[in-house]
């Protein structure tokens, strides 16, 4: 009788054991899925420095800095993008600026210049793709004739199904900073202001 009462015992826990095994078979969770909103395309930084010369009667140039700048493309679409320059003209105002002179308050157009630059996936980003140049050298974004201004100047450009993601984009060199600007001998002994806008544009 001993031993049969150690048999059954011994069967019953095989059956156990194979109860157990049965349960673990079983597929627990679901299906997920995750719904995502296009953000925005949009361009930060590129702060310009100052220019400061004095003049000679020659014509000269003068450098000064132009900041880093930041592209960012978060619309998830794929279309590419574009970084255009525009530089109003160098114009000082009569009464405003000391030795401003009505009739010449201006300096020529295609007097500032910037080289290519180089664009980087920017720290904490994974991006798709690298930028390009759309110029290969010293290029005039104050473009003009007259008193019109001229179109803006595109710099840099991402391909469709490129750009995604963040990029942080450095001016090239040219002269001793990122910016030249060309002072005629003829200039005035005064303050010539302008404004340099930087725009992202959707599609390359």
């Amino acid at each position: 009788m001993f031993k049969t009462t150690r048999i059954l015992a011994a069967a019953a826990f095989l059956g156990l054991g194979a109860v157990s095994l049965g349960g673990v078979a079983h597929a627990a969770g679901g299906a997920t899925q995750v719904a995502l909103t296009g953000g925005t395309l949009g361009v930060t930084g590129g702060s310009p420095g100052t220019f400061s010369a004095t003049l000679t009667g020659s014509n000269q140039t003068a450098d000064t800095t132009l900041g880093t700048y930041t592209v960012t493309d978060a619309t998830g679409t794929g279309l590419g993008w574009n970084v255009t320059f525009q530089a109003t003209q160098f114009t000082c105002t009569v009464g405003t600026d000391a030795g401003c002179k009505t009739g010449l308050t201006t300096l020529p157009w295609n007097s500032l210049s910037i080289a290519p630059p180089s664009a980087v996936c920017a720290s904490g980003s994974l991006c798709t793709g690298a930028p390009s140049d759309s110029i290969s050298s010293n290029t005039a974004i104050d473009t003009g004739s007259g008193t019109t201004p001229g179109s803006a100047v595109k710099v840099l450009s991402a391909a469709a199904l490129s750009g995604i993601g963040s990029y942080t984009v450095t001016p090239g060199t040219i002269g001793t900073g990122q910016l030249e600007l060309a002072i005629p001998g003829n200039a005035l002994a005064t303050t010539y202001h302008s404004t340099i806008t930087i725009t992202v544009n959707s599609g390359p």
